[in-house]
């Protein structure tokens, strides 16, 4: 007999599938945590480029970031995806500073 759970909206569910859920959201909590550490590393980035008159966009630093993260990854099926998440992780760190720039917010 398979044992089940109700979710939030009062449906019923494995209690495989609500364990698995439950360490996705442990797993999005920590991401939250690294990234906001990531920003906070952003933040001296920006503050190191724009005393040097460097421009935010470094390709050569992306490209090698990319490549690393991709080897790092153990699955060759998940590794695309995973420079996909980076991409975009990279994307909205340009766009942060971006903004502390035109705020003027340099630390």
């Amino acid at each position: 007999m398979m044992v089940t759970n109700e979710n939030d909206s009062g449906a019923w569910q494995p209690s495989e599938l609500t364990a698995a859920r439950q360490q996705i959201n442990d797993i999005d909590d920590e991401i939250v945590r690294l990234l906001a550490r990531r920003f906070d590393a952003v933040t001296k980035v920006n503050a190191a480029k724009a005393a040097a008159d460097l421009p935010i966009m470094d390709h050569g630093r992306e490209d090698q970031v990319l490549n690393r993260v991709m080897a790092d990854d153990s699955n060759p099926e998940t590794r695309i995806y995973m420079r996909h998440i980076f991409e975009t992780i990279m994307k909205n760190s340009r766009d942060y500073q971006d903004y502390l720039t035109k705020t003027k917010q340099i630390h």
